[in-house]
C-alpha cells in the first residue's frame, strides 16, 4: 500500500537568512511522499530566488506568490488551498525538522488513530547550537496557552472542519485553531524533543511581541476576540469573567490570583464552555486551576486568609484529598495563623 501524500507549507516573508534549511529538511524526510507549498508573502529580500532554485532541483516543492503582503493567517489558508495531501502540516522559515519528524508522527497517528499529532522540540540559538528543550504539556492546558508548540501533523479533514485559519486572528491564529479543533477532532502527544528545532532570534515575530508594543496591543485584543468566540455557550452567565481569567492566565501564568473559588458561577460556566471539547477532561482542568490556587495562596498574602480555605474546599474538593498531608497543614497554617 502507497503512503499518502502529506502536505508541507511553508509560509515567509523575507526569510532568506535560514529558509534554505528550512526547505532542505522538508525535502530530506525519510517520509518521502511530501509535497513543500512554499508561499511567498511578497518578500523583498532574496527569498523568491532561493525558493526558485528548490524548485529547480525538485519537483515536491511547489511555489506561490502573493500578489500583495496577507500575513500569516492568511497566507497559511492559500497554501492549505492548494495543498493535495490527506495529511497536513506548517513550518516556518527559521525552523528545521529532523529527518525522522514526519515520518514518526504519520505512523503515530495511525497507531493511535488521532487526528492531530504534535511534538516536544529543542530550542536552538540564532547559531544553530541547541539551548534547551520544549517539555509540551497534556492537552488539558491548551486552555491556557498554545501547548500544541510547533511540531505537528494533521489530518486534512481537521482543517477543513475548522474551516482553515482565522484570519482576522494574526498572532494567535495557531492557537485559535486548536482550540476550535478541540470540538471535533482527537489530539496525541510524541513525548521525544528530537524532531524538530525551533529557533530563537532576535528577528523572529515571538522575540518582536516582547518589545513591539503594536503587537503586544494586537496581540492581546485578538486573544480576547478568540476566547470570545470559543466561549458561545448561551448558558455561561459571567462570560467576561472567563475571558479576563484566560487572558491572566495565558499572560501572567499560574499563581496570579484565586478568582476562580470566589466565583459561585466560574467552574459552572467552564463546564458549559468546554462542553463540547472532546478527548478533553474538565476535571483535569479543574485540578490544574485548582493546584493553581492552593500555590497562590502559599506565596501570596493577601489570600492568605480563612475564606479562602473554605472557597476552596467548596468548589475544590478533589484538588484538597489529593494534598500531601505536610501540605495540607501548611495551607491550614498560611490561612488561620
Amino acid at each position: 500500500m502507497n503512503n499518502p501524500l502529506i502536505s508541507i507549507i511553508l509560509p515567509v516573508f523575507n526569510g532568506e537568512k535560514y529558509l534554505a534549511k528550512a526547505i532542505k529538511s522538508c525535502l530530506e524526510q525519510t517520509y518521502e511522499t511530501i509535497e513543500v507549498i512554499v508561499v511567498n508573502d511578497c518578500s523583498t529580500d532574496n527569498t523568491l530566488a532561493i525558493v526558485n532554485e528548490f524548485v529547480a532541483q525538485d519537483s515536491r516543492v511547489r511555489l506561490i506568490n502573493n500578489s500583495e503582503n496577507k500575513r500569516l493567517p492568511a497566507s497559511l489558508n492559500i497554501g492549505h488551498k492548494e495543498a493535495k495531501g490527506e495529511y497536513l502540516t506548517w513550518t516556518s522559515d527559521d525552523n528545521i525538522y529532523q529527518k525522522d519528524a514526519i515520518y514518526k508522527m504519520y505512523n503515530t497517528s495511525k497507531e493511535s488513530n488521532s487526528d492531530i499529532i504534535y511534538c516536544d522540540y529543542l530550542i536552538i540559538d540564532d547559531e544553530g547550537v541547541i539551548t534547551g528543550q520544549a517539555k509540551l504539556k497534556p492537552i488539558e492546558y491548551l486552555m491556557f496557552y498554545g501547548v500544541i508548540g510547533a511540531c505537528f501533523l494533521y489530518k486534512k479533514e481537521v482543517y477543513d472542519r475548522n474551516k482553515g485559519y482565522n484570519e482576522n486572528l494574526f498572532l494567535v491564529e495557531d492557537y485559535d485553531f486548536w482550540l476550535r479543533a478541540m470540538k471535533h477532532s482527537t489530539y496525541c502527544k510524541i513525548d521525544n524533543p528530537g524532531y524538530y528545532l525551533y529557533r530563537y532570534h532576535e528577528n523572529s515575530l515571538t522575540t518582536r511581541m516582547k518589545f513591539d508594543e503594536n503587537l503586544k496591543n494586537q496581540f492581546l485584543s485578538n486573544l480576547s476576540d478568540l476566547y470570545d468566540n470559543l466561549f458561545t455557550d448561551s448558558r455561561i452567565k459571567t462570560k467576561d469573567q472567563l475571558i479576563s481569567f484566560f487572558i491572566n492566565r495565558f499572560i501572567y501564568g499560574a499563581n496570579e490570583n484565586i478568582d476562580p473559588i470566589n466565583s459561585k458561577t466560574f467552574f459552572k460556566d467552564l463546564e458549559y464552555a468546554t462542553d463540547l471539547f472532546i478527548g478533553f477532561s474538565l476535571e483535569k482542568l479543574k485540578r490544574i486551576i485548582g493546584d493553581d490556587v492552593i500555590q497562590t495562596i502559599m506565596i501570596k498574602k493577601e489570600f492568605q486568609k480563612p475564606n479562602s480555605f473554605f472557597a476552596l474546599h467548596r468548589v475544590g474538593k478533589d484538588v484538597v484529598v489529593r494534598l500531601a498531608i505536610n501540605r495540607y497543614f501548611a495551607l491550614v497554617k498560611k490561612c488561620f495563623l
